[in-house]
């Protein structure tokens, strides 16, 4: 771990908060029980970042990025730090991006400084998971990017198109990112594409496995940077709509970590209402 310290002095660990949500408008600030999720999201992370401090020697902050006042005051009475974005950003990653920027000498970043990027709506996330996410990363030192993936079997997550899959190679890193059931087991469902929504009723849990996408992302600063401001647009991340199909297509490797503990994102009424009696990790 020394030889990770001396090339890797800082890591900023940021959450994109932002208050407008066209299933759930104000999300940041509902509630789950007598807390909001974003403070619960805010002080899991903060617990990550005194991990990564005490346990790695390695300086850490976190920082919540937001369009809204509300959300930036709730931060702030929590002792926690938060910086105002522009309402007009396109995504999480690149309000991330102009969060991280430096406002003075004392907060100049390293091109191989470590940015995780933990979305606002996971209240529910793994400490520990994205610690081995953080670790990884650093071991693995010309990696630009690094995110999670769950392993399951179910039938109705395989075949939804809002549950991402990824798939990766003998070294960890992604082949690809789909909506679309990937891999495809053909000695069960067949090869044509035309027979096989038919069979699908047939089939019992234990019949697919698969890398549930865990929307998590670790940059380096170099990277991150270049994603918010140089890549374009891609192909495929416009006919799939996931942005991280941009960093792919340009050539990049996306290092991903294989998660214990099972995603959870509060996306519609219907998540709000299973959170209330979710077991918290």
């Amino acid at each position: 771990m020394t030889e990770m310290i001396s090339k890797h002095n800082r890591i900023i660990i940021a959450i994109p908060a932002r208050f407008g949500s066209t299933r759930l408008p104000g999300k940041p600030l509902l509630k789950i029980g007598n807390s909001s999720i974003i403070s619960m999201v805010a002080q899991k992370a903060n617990q990550l970042a005194y991990k990564i401090k005490n346990e790695l020697n390695i300086q850490a902050e976190l920082i919540i990025a937001t369009d809204d006042q509300k959300i930036y005051t709730e931060v702030n009475q929590l002792g926690l730090k938060a910086v105002m974005t522009d309402s007009d950003l396109k995504n999480g990653t690149e309000r991330v991006f102009v969060a991280v920027q430096p406002r003075n000498e004392n907060t100049q970043l390293n091109a191989d400084d470590l940015i995780i990027n933990i979305q606002g709506d996971e209240p529910f996330f793994s400490i520990n998971d994205i610690f081995e996410l953080t670790k990884q990363m650093l071991i693995n030192d010309t990696t630009p990017m690094g995110t999670m993936a769950y392993k399951r079997n179910e039938l109705d997550l395989f075949f939804s198109s809002s549950v991402v899959k990824v798939v990766k190679d003998t070294n960890s890193n992604a082949l690809y990112f789909s909506r679309s059931p990937i891999p495809f087991p053909k000695d069960i469902l067949g090869a044509t594409g035309l027979d096989w929504l038919d069979k699908i009723p047939q089939l019992k849990k234990n019949s697919v496995h698969f890398y549930h996408h865990v929307g998590v992302y670790a940059f380096r600063y170099y990277a991150l940077k270049k994603f918010a401001t140089e890549l374009v647009t891609s192909s495929l991340e416009t006919y799939e709509s996931l942005e991280q199909l941009r960093a792919m297509e340009a050539g990049w490797n996306i290092l991903v970590t294989e998660c214990l503990h099972p995603p959870f994102g509060i996306d519609t009424p219907e998540d709000l209402r299973k959170a209330q009696n979710y077991e918290k990790i």
